[in-house]
């Protein structure tokens, strides 16, 4: 079998896509994965991969893709026709696998997927079988559902601000308000006669009537593929794959195509596109294999850039992809790339597009591969590591200062950093423990237990050397541990901090540690605390406050020293 990336669609629509091919140049049909939107999509990406993989070993000639102003994909998520460009992409997509030479094309959609895929099937049929995987009945109640879920764990935004801001928010994905009211105008049909067969595969136990009236009306068959909510809505960010309603849908299709007819298939991916933003400016993607273990990443450069400009490098949390949250690691790259420098967006191994999918696959948060993943991606980035610029969210922050220690980076950009330790616990790379991460315990219960209230007492009490002196063991989380190891090797440390992590920098008695370093260097690192925001960077101020501080702080600094 075969997994190759590749952009396609038209110059107006340039998308991101994988394509998995059987073994040999002959596949029983082509089938387009349609994919769930905003967190959904995250959660599920390596769940899809693995399914991919499963029909491609079945011999299926197979399309994983993100839509118009997703993921990788070009476009504007915030687009007032960002349905339209939604519904176009499914029609780029098949017609993608019909190039492959397959004559017979079918189709799944996951979640809000099947949603779309299900109104762009008259324009994109005929289709051989739509498989409506674990479906969104109806856009309005989905999209209600993930605005609560937003509320609940990011909060409100700030509307009327100096963003004018009136995009509508879910944790992952941004729409406006005419997307938003697009998307909650849909509701399942499956009747379009351009399909030749519709399959409903849901989650075990699941009821809803409009659901049940829409199979009622279409006739279509019912088959019940297992569990799927800690797929779908997992308790935290490490998802488990839902290897029985995998096997289940690969299945359904493999039945479905019994008397398919053979088609020989032929593949050349396109690896570099050029994107044009909405003013107009261009600035070029390539997709690119990165240092011994292929890790799978994408450049942005700006068009004819130099050889001295900088370039960033994301690194992404636990095992979200190089997307970041909500789609922030792409738009800053390609506002980097439009402000003259470059980025490298990148998957450490056991996410996202590098290394194959296990089944019983677990990628912890920690790990010395991550380690040397990203040590790998930060070398690739530029020939000189003093043009290199690290940033990261959470973990990602952790790895991004590891990287630019270890190679002498220009800059390192650590958000919302808790993990200020170089010493890494045992239980990080296993089942987490989120009190052995050091993470803030608001629960007054457990602010009553034993260990709360030592670690409150030598927080408040023991000398600060002592105090730094267990950061340095890995008992605790002090700031000064990394952040002189950053001055020590001359890297310029900006941290951004939403208020709750400000809190437990303080907490951990950061100011005294940056007292100490600005004693040693002469230099402080820049703290910039957003008024706004969450932890993970969901939110959308959140958002805007990394992007402008990481062009303020990284990307002008450096161009200035370029053309000085």
């Amino acid at each position: 079998m075969s997994t190759t990336p590749t952009w396609f669609g038209s110059d107006g629509r340039r998308l991101f896509g994988v394509v998995h091919l059987p073994e040999g140049d002959h596949a029983r049909a082509g089938i387009v994965l349609c994919p769930s939107m905003g967190k959904e999509h995250v959660d599920t990406y390596r769940g899809l991969k693995l399914l991919a993989q499963e029909l491609a070993a079945a011999g299926f000639a197979v399309l994983r893709f993100d839509y118009l102003g997703v993921g990788d994909s070009g476009g504007d998520q915030n687009d007032a026709a960002a349905m339209d460009g939604w519904l176009a992409s499914i029609g780029d997509a098949v017609s993608l696998v019909r190039s492959l030479g397959c004559t017979t094309v079918s189709a799944v959609g996951l979640r809000a997927g099947a949603l779309l895929l299900d109104r762009a099937a008259d324009a994109v049929g005929p289709l051989h079988t739509v498989v409506l995987w674990d479906p969104v009945p109806r856009g309005r109640a989905y999209l209600r559902e993930q605005q609560a879920l937003y509320r609940l764990g990011v909060g409100t935004d700030t509307v009327g601000t100096d963003t004018d801001d009136t995009d509508l928010h879910t944790i992952g994905h941004s729409l406006s308000t005419e997307a938003a009211a697009a998307l909650s105008a849909l509701e399942l049909t499956a009747a379009s006669p351009a399909v030749s067969q519709w399959i409903f595969a849901l989650r075990d136990g699941y009821s809803s009537p409009r659901l049940d009236k829409a199979i009622e009306r279409s006739g279509a068959t019912v088959r019940h593929v297992g569990t799927m909510t800690e797929f779908v809505t997992p308790e935290s960010f490490l998802v488990p794959l839902p290897n029985t309603a995998i096997r289940a849908v690969v299945d359904i299709l493999d039945g479905a195509h019994d008397s398919a007819r053979d088609c020989a298939v032929e593949f050349t991916p396109t690896t570099s596109v050029t994107h044009q933003a909405g003013d107009g400016s261009t600035f070029t993607e390539h997709i690119e294999s990165i240092g011994a273990h292929g890790l799978f990443g994408i450049r942005s450069t700006p068009v004819g850039t130099p050889d001295s400009a900088p370039t960033l490098v994301f690194c992404a949390t636990a095992n979200d992809t190089r997307t970041g949250p909500a789609r922030l690691w792409v738009e800053l790259a390609r506002e980097a790339a439009r402000s003259g420098a470059s980025a490298l967006r990148f998957d450490r191994r056991g996410t996202g597009e590098s290394e194959v999918v296990r089944a019983d696959e677990h990628t912890p948060i920690y790990s010395a591969e991550s380690a040397d993943d990203v040590v790998a991606a930060a070398r690739a980035a530029h020939a000189d590591p003093r043009r290199v610029v690290l940033t990261g969210i959470c973990s990602g922050s952790w790895n991004a200062a590891h990287a630019a220690t270890e190679i002498g980076a220009g800059g390192a950009v650590m958000v919302n950093a808790i993990a200020w330790s170089w010493k890494r616990k045992k239980s990080t790379q296993g089942e987490i423990d989120p009190a052995d991460l050091g993470i803030p315990r608001s629960d007054p219960a457990w602010q009553k237990t034993p260990r709360a209230r030592i670690k409150n007492a030598l927080q408040t009490h023991l000398p600060y050397r002592a105090w730094r002196l267990l950061g340095v063991r890995g008992v605790t989380q002090v700031p000064e541990v990394i952040l002189r190891s950053l001055a020590d090797n001359d890297v310029d440390a900006t941290v951004i901090l939403a208020p709750a992590d400000h809190r437990w920098f303080v907490d951990q008695r950061g100011p005294e540690g940056l007292t100490r370093i600005q004693r040693r260097s002469g230099t402080v690192p820049l703290i910039v605390s957003a008024p706004v925001g969450d932890h993970s960077a969901y939110h959308a101020d959140m958002r805007r406050t990394i992007i402008s501080s990481v062009l303020a702080r990284t990307i002008e600094p450096q161009r200035q020293q370029v053309t000085a």
